[in-house]
């Protein structure tokens, strides 16, 4: 029987595993098919407090972990396939074959960006690609952006690009794109259908809805139309079980606002096992 498992190890998952494992309850946290999630795909992080500069996001992941180890949180390479909270004790069922038994369990499993999976964007991904606005638009002032997108979002991604300085040269729809092209490092611009010309640039925002990676908890849990677990602060449907970070927040995904779920949905697990 564990006292909390932790479903994820990004930004939410580890802050939730360092201070569950401060307590002495020994949490476990199982990493996810994707350890580190979508923190690990960003090459500059510039606005984490305390780290002045610039940082990769990966060396911020490797530094909660290696910080939530020590304080004694337990890892496993593996991630939940379904759940059953129906009963006092929650039991998850993971990809491995196991069954987990916990008293209190943190779901942590954060949301990905749709992708396009158009040639190039794998290859170019956090390098001249991205997601998101508010990570990124900083870097691109004085520089040449494309916005890809439908919808309104478009025009506000214009609107926040602009504010950071950043020249916005073309916008376009996902259909009208045939390719991310670069110099093999970096991307150089997108090339387009239908014989229109390229669009050269030095860097481009997906402007796309983003996934909460939340289905293999069924009925499980409360979640809005979009996916998302439907949280009181980080408590959810379910007395005991509790989410923090991009599972549960549609509109901003920050690593520090993850962070910030993450100890306190720990808090509100240990006030639950009392």
């Amino acid at each position: 029987m564990e006292n909390v498992v932790i479903v994820g190890s990004g930004p939410a998952g580890l802050t939730a595993g360092l201070y569950a494992a401060r307590a002495r309850v020994k949490p476990l946290v199982l990493e996810g098919l994707e350890p580190g999630g979508q923190l690990m795909q960003t090459q500059h992080v510039a606005n984490y407090p305390g780290i002045p500069g610039t940082v990769a996001g990966a060396d911020i992941i490797a530094a909660l972990r290696r910080q939530a180890e020590e304080a004694g949180a337990r890892f496993a390479l593996d991630a939940v396939e379904s759940v059953d909270f129906t009963v006092p004790v929650k039991k998850l069922t993971t990809l491995m074959g196991e069954t987990l038994e916990a008293r209190a369990v943190i779901v942590a499993s954060g949301a990905g960006a749709r992708k396009t999976n158009l040639p190039g964007e794998a290859s170019y991904w956090g390098r001249g690609i991205s997601a998101c606005l508010t990570c990124d638009g900083a870097f691109y002032a004085g520089r040449k952006v494309a916005v890809v997108g439908e919808g309104p979002a478009v025009r506000g991604a214009e609107t926040y690009l602009a504010r950071c300085g950043a020249e916005v040269v073309a916008t376009c729809q996902p259909a009208e794109v045939a390719s991310f092209d670069g110099d093999g490092k970096h991307l150089t611009g997108i090339s387009r259908r239908g014989g229109k010309p390229p669009i050269p640039c030095d860097g481009l925002f997906l402007v796309t809805a983003r996934v909460p990676q939340t289905a293999f908890l069924g009925d499980a849990l409360a979640r809005d139309a979009a996916g998302y677990i439907v949280v009181s602060g980080v408590r959810t449907s379910v007395p005991g079980v509790f989410a923090a970070g991009d599972c549960a927040r549609p509109r901003y995904k920050q690593a520090v606002i993850a962070a910030g779920d993450g100890a306190l949905a720990a808090l509100e697990a240990l006030a639950f096992l009392a």
